[in-house]
């Protein structure tokens, strides 16, 4: 699975947040603010991944305990599904 393309990540008054741009704009009109955890994820989406290496990857950058990092990860791979930009 991976982030579809046409999404940028810009740092705005301390927030990170992920915007469309060109035609994607059509399709998906807001943006997305992310946690720098949610940040973390979303730039390894970038390219083809699984749930299991993203846990991984969480649970070794952050030092998280498996489940809290498994969880956190299905919620926010579950919130992208559910407004189409992610590609299985």
């Amino acid at each position: 699975m991976k982030i579809k393309k046409g999404f940028v990540t810009r740092e705005i008054a301390n927030t990170i947040v992920a915007v469309p741009t060109g035609e994607l704009v059509n399709e998906f009109q807001g943006m997305i603010k992310l946690t720098n955890s949610a940040k973390f994820v979303w730039d390894l989406l970038q390219e083809d991944t699984t749930m299991d290496n993203l846990i991984n990857a969480l649970v070794e950058k952050y030092n998280l305990e498996t489940d809290k990092a498994k969880a956190d990860v299905e919620k926010f791979i579950c919130n992208l599904k559910s407004v189409n930009i992610i590609e299985e």
